[in-house]
């Protein structure tokens, strides 16, 4: 009910179409992308990129997200870009990120710039989400990063195909991995999806992560099962104590290829945008270890120096000056 109240809300914003859509020209083709802005944003804020699946646009995937609430209630700005007809070179005649190539990868990055530049984001807090294809191309992003530009990414019911092996990780970033065991279009235990060849499973993409980011197990329990249907969800946090990067993964028993959300929207057992914001709101650049936090606790006065510069000894329980 509460999110139904804030939707309502929200309507007449978005019904005067103040979220775009607006065009961004790279390598002298016009692009279009979705953006929402908080109003009052303060500068140094986190931004989302959301990714729309195959077929879709910028705004179709702010809509059946709704993240532009999200922005509102938490201060972060949300950007929805949307893929070129055939951008993967296919001949469908539909919409599809370049997940084979580089020219969305400079896409994107060229568009942060001209977002960073008039809105002075937080460069530590730039993440990436996406469903199916777009899913796929956060995963490209984290792979194919050329100045470090995203600090997490939340793929739901995306993967990583081989032909993705264009590029590699060259630096740890946090990921979340949402994905449903009877997801019918990209399989949970990974498969060969015709034309675009073998991809990997959910569990062995996770598996990759935690390899890479150096992490280990942190916690795992599941959802509660609030709509009673018995399809619970399994989670699992992952955890690098001395960099802070993090791997969550949601395995949804019986879910489908679907963007999670609860009644009367969907019949899942969590709201898959507010997760992903958790997700992101953890994740910093700075993060604090064990050890660093030992040792700005246990401080030891070195020595006293007065106005002068000149080292002094005096006797303790003494104010100083």
């Amino acid at each position: 009910m509460k999110k139904l109240l804030l939707i309502l809300l929200c309507m007449p914003m978005i019904g005067f179409g103040q979220d775009g859509p607006f065009y961004f020209t790279d390598n002298n083709i016009q692009r279009e992308f979705y953006l929402h802005i908080p109003n009052n944003l303060p500068a140094n804020s986190p931004i989302v990129y959301a990714f729309h699946g195959w077929g879709g646009n910028g705004g179709q995937i702010m809509s059946s997200t709704a993240f532009n609430i999200l922005s509102d209630q938490n201060n972060f700005a949300v950007c929805y870009p949307t893929a070129l007809i055939d951008g993967d070179n296919g001949t469908s005649g539909l919409t599809s990120w370049n997940c084979s190539g580089l020219s969305d990868v400079d896409f994107i990055h060229a568009l942060n710039d001209s977002l960073q530049s008039q809105y002075q984001f937080d460069e530590n807090r730039i993440f990436a989400t996406g469903f199916s294809y777009g899913g796929d191309i956060s995963f490209h992003l984290a792979r194919c990063q050329n100045s470090n530009i995203f600090d997490a990414i939340a793929p739901l019911a995306g993967t990583i195909f081989d032909y993705m092996n264009i590029c590699l990780p060259s630096s740890n970033i946090s990921v979340l991995v949402l994905h449903g065991t009877n997801d019918n279009v990209i399989n949970f235990n990974g498969g060969n999806f015709p034309n675009y060849g073998p991809y990997m499973s959910a569990p062995d993409i996770v598996t990759n992560w935690v390899n890479y980011n150096s992490c280990s197990v942190d916690t795992s329990y599941s959802l509660l099962d609030i709509n009673n249907d018995n399809n619970i969800t399994d989670v699992t946090k992952y955890h690098n104590i001395n960099t802070g990067d993090k791997v969550w993964f949601y395995k949804v028993y019986n879910g489908l290829h679907t963007w999670f959300d609860v009644a009367p929207w969907g019949n899942d057992d969590f709201w898959a945008s507010e997760e992903i914001w958790n997700f992101f709101s953890q994740i910093s650049n700075s993060p604090t270890s064990i050890t660093e936090q030992s040792i700005r606790l246990n401080k030891e006065l070195v020595s006293t120096i007065n106005v002068l510069g000149q080292e002094v000894k005096i006797a303790t329980n003494q104010p100083l000056f």
